[in-house]
């Protein structure tokens, strides 16, 4: 795991011209306080940044898998470190959950898997350009009740 936080802290870091060991450090210390594996093979690193103006990502697909320590023991091959501003946790929250939702989507998932290049990924990560033309998610009333039409 802090091969993979290393390398994506630096990514993120380098783009937003922040310090890399604040980063890296900051991950691995919450990293103390929670899991990081949300299962099915989806890790969320995460951590608050002074200094950061907005949430950033950084995604990464691992081939081997490695433990996140999810409670189904699934080893993570889909890695996505978010980075939000420090002191504001509801910011953090809403795109921690926004991201865990994203990943956690099973067509999500498996498309992400598969995406041949850089250009995919991004594509699956940021829109639903790539779903079925005629496909539309509506939310029931009931809560939990999400279904394709």
């Amino acid at each position: 795991m802090r091969n993979v936080v290393d390398a994506l802290a630096g990514i993120a870091a380098e783009d937003v011209a922040v310090d890399y060991e604040l980063v890296r450090d900051a991950v691995l210390e919450r990293g103390k306080e929670s899991c990081f594996g949300f299962g099915r093979g989806v890790a969320i690193p995460h951590a608050a940044i002074p200094g950061l103006k907005h949430p950033i990502g950084a995604f990464a697909r691992l081939r081997p898998a490695q433990d996140f320590g999810a409670a189904d023991h699934i080893p993570a091959d889909l890695v996505f470190l978010l980075l939000s501003p420090d002191g504001d946790d509801p910011t953090h929250l809403r795109a921690l959950a926004c991201v865990a939702r994203r990943l956690r989507d099973n067509e999500v998932a498996a498309r992400l898997r598969s995406a041949k290049d850089a250009e995919a990924v991004y594509a699956v990560l940021t829109s639903d350009a790539w779903r079925e033309p005629n496909q539309v998610l509506i939310q029931d009333i009931r809560p939990h009740r999400t279904r394709a039409i």
